[in-house]
């Protein structure tokens, strides 16, 4: 077999694909030497010497063979040269991804715009072989729809635009920026919930300095309230349903004057969650703004987190406050105390634990939870501060729900924010089917649960089960993680075992990060190389 390399400078070289093992052996490391140290996103061109499924040989250079894995479903013919961008080249493991760059002179791509009316330029190009890319069809009118759409958005990214084409999402600059979030892996609802209660603070201190020292108290008064009421309503449910409660403070004063030296107390600040520092510090700062009573409730430790929440609202909703305690009560809502305990309430509300998540309705009852807080910190901050970073950040949580909605008419999706020991996590959950059709027509069903976790690191769980018999594949970055839950899996197999499951179970070392993302956006593809479309000047 005789091959056609470019070797430097462009000069062709014609040689014989070693017959001898000892030489392609040495053509071979001679490859791997050329293209380690490349970075991921560099490239590498060469002509297909062989294939076999995902494990391809690639001549490169005179006496040089690339051997390597090969990442993405474009069809690959043995003889044909291809451009491929490096994903990883740690060691002899080398992974490729290919590109469509050798297409851009391609004559069907100029006939297809020139059939489509579209002036070739480096956005057309990229913007068919974009499609081509996605297993679109390539016809004049899926081609001017497209094009409409790249000029109606000329700051977003082409291949964006075309992936949502195809996934049926519709194309707003809200859509375009939450899509972008979920490819880069910005879209974690755990990250989001820990971005609102952080930027309560910074939005107090912009707004103290701009002199609207008010529209922060309201922020600070409705974020009080929501938490405050969603825990009292949840207490009372049974006794009074569908309607909060009032908190009255008449009995916590009346314990509050009994107390005569709470400061004594060793279990200060234990129903707050804070240290006994932190609670002496809070009392303090709220003594001082003039919440005396209140202060010596949380050194007595008489008040619990809603209690607490729910009697400062109230304190809040004041006409006025006199001008001798705005100063005091700005430090207070600015205070590492208070915003400490808000997030941790937060929390709380707007995550569930691991056993939450396998109860009936919990994972329904916190978006429903989720939707109605963020509705009305959202009327809030749009009345009160509109360009403050709590109300950017509030408005970025909720765009990523709707979005997650809209993906949920395609896929089955869900993200769930979880609390743990000492950490939080984010967990994904997608099911490898179309949402018309759960099960496959064998009656297997398959799903991937991706984790992030503090200690772990990223974990990629895929799960495949028919019948009874369920196969679990791990993937992980790290050797260490890969061991610990290796030496607990007998744990998870007695679970199932006593629920009547067969497990069998494998554990994957992953170079790279795979996101849920790059999971859907490999469904229902049907790539082929360009020379496979035809073209319809009708169409």
């Amino acid at each position: 077999m005789r091959l056609s390399l470019f070797g430097q400078g462009n000069q062709v070289h014609t040689t014989n694909v070693p017959s001898d093992s000892a030489v392609l052996e040495q053509n071979i490391k001679n490859g791997t030497e050329q293209v380690a140290g490349k970075l991921p996103g560099e490239t590498v061109t060469g002509t297909v010497v062989d294939k076999n499924g995902n494990d391809i040989l690639i001549a490169i250079g005179k006496n040089q063979i690339l051997q390597a894995k090969l990442d993405g479903s474009m069809q690959i013919d043995i003889g044909r040269q291809f451009t491929f961008a490096v994903k990883s080249a740690a060691g002899n493991r080398i992974t490729l991804s290919p590109l469509f760059t050798n297409l851009s002179n391609d004559p069907n791509v100029s006939k297809a715009l020139e059939m489509a009316g579209i002036p070739e330029t480096d956005s057309s190009v990229a913007m068919v072989k974009s499609m081509m890319q996605e297993g679109m069809p390539i016809d004049k009118n899926s081609l001017q729809q497209m094009m409409r759409n790249i000029n109606i958005n000329p700051t977003a990214n082409i291949d964006t635009l075309v992936q949502m084409t195809r996934l049926q999402i519709p194309i707003t600059e809200e859509n375009i920026f939450q899509f972008e979030a979920y490819k880069n892996y910005e879209h974690q609802l755990s990250e989001g919930i820990m971005t609102i209660a952080d930027s309560l603070p910074e939005t107090m201190k912009q707004l103290s300095a701009s002199g609207n020292m008010a529209d922060g108290i309201h922020l600070y008064k409705e974020m009080f309230l929501l938490l405050g009421e969603a825990q009292t309503a949840g207490e009372h449910a049974k006794a009074i349903p569908g309607e909060a409660i009032p908190y009255d403070s008449s009995q916590l004063l009346m314990q509050v004057a009994q107390e005569t030296d709470p400061i004594q107390r060793n279990d200060a600040g234990a129903q707050l969650g804070l240290s006994r520092e932190e609670t002496v510090a809070l009392s303090e700062n709220l003594k001082q703004a003039g919440f005396a009573e209140l202060g010596d409730a949380v050194l007595s430790n008489l008040v619990n987190k809603n209690d607490f929440l729910s009697e400062l609202s109230k304190l809040l909703s004041g006409e006025s406050f006199p001008a001798e305690f705005k100063e005091q009560l700005g430090k207070l809502l600015e205070s590492d105390e208070l915003n400490k305990l808000i997030k941790q309430e937060m929390k709380n509300q707007w995550m569930l634990s691991p056993e939450e998540v396998a109860e009936d309705n919990k994972v329904d009852d916190l978006y429903q939870k989720l939707n109605n807080h963020l509705n009305r910190l959202s009327q809030a901050a749009e009345q009160n501060a509109i360009q403050s970073p709590f109300a950017k950040a509030v408005n970025t949580m909720s765009g990523n729900i709707d979005f997650m909605n809209q993906l949920n008419q395609m896929f089955t999706y869900i993200q769930i924010p979880l609390k743990m020991q000492g950490q939080e996590a984010s967990g994904e959950l997608y099911v490898y089917t179309n949402k018309k059709n759960l099960a496959k027509e064998d009656g297997e069903v398959s799903a991937l649960l991706h984790l992030d976790m503090e200690h772990l690191g990223s974990v990629n769980v895929h799960v495949s089960m028919k019948d009874k018999n369920v196969s679990t594949k791990f993937y992980l970055q790290e050797d260490s993680s890969l061991d610990l839950i290796a030496n607990h899996i007998d744990m998870l197999n007695e679970r199932l075992n006593k629920r009547g499951y067969q497990m069998n179970a494998s554990f994957i070392h992953q170079d790279d990060e795979q996101t849920v993302m790059d999971e859907m956006l490999k469904q229902d593809k049907n790539i082929s190389v360009l020379s496979g479309y035809s073209f319809d000047a009708r169409a």
